[in-house]
């Protein structure tokens, strides 16, 4: 399977990414690189376009992942707690969920818009969508 993106050169220098740490770059990437092998027709590694679209998806895929992560975190539903006379407050999971956290089909629309924005207009875009 091809990686488009690498972590020094591509995403720090090129894309100037911050968001993904270095150890999970590379699974992200390779997520990124797939959705795009199946959007877009002959993608190149040479091409710009191709490494800022990886690492756009990569970051999107990240982001999703550390918020479904912090949703199912137990430690994360207390929001406050009051130790005299006492009183918690906890946070409003659902609400969090509805915001930010894209379901399949949204997740996936999004990432064929940003594929759709890097290479529309190049004719690089797969029609079996």
């Amino acid at each position: 399977m091809n990686q488009y993106a690498d972590y020094t050169k591509n995403y720090i220098e090129d894309y100037s990414g911050s968001i993904i740490p270095h150890n999970s770059f590379n699974d992200y990437a390779r997520k990124a690189s797939s959705r795009i092998d199946y959007f877009v027709i002959n993608p190149s590694k040479d091409n710009i376009k191709i490494v800022s679209a990886t690492c756009e998806i990569a970051e999107l895929l990240y982001t999703q992942d550390q918020l479904i992560a912090k949703l199912n975190d137990d430690k994360s539903s207390v929001a406050s707690e009051t130790v005299g006379p006492h009183s918690k407050t906890y946070v409003n999971k659902s609400n969090l969920q509805n915001q930010r956290i894209l379901n399949q089909i949204e997740l996936e629309t999004e990432i064929y818009h940003i594929c759709l924005r890097y290479f529309a207009r190049d004719g690089l875009m797969s029609r079996r969508v």
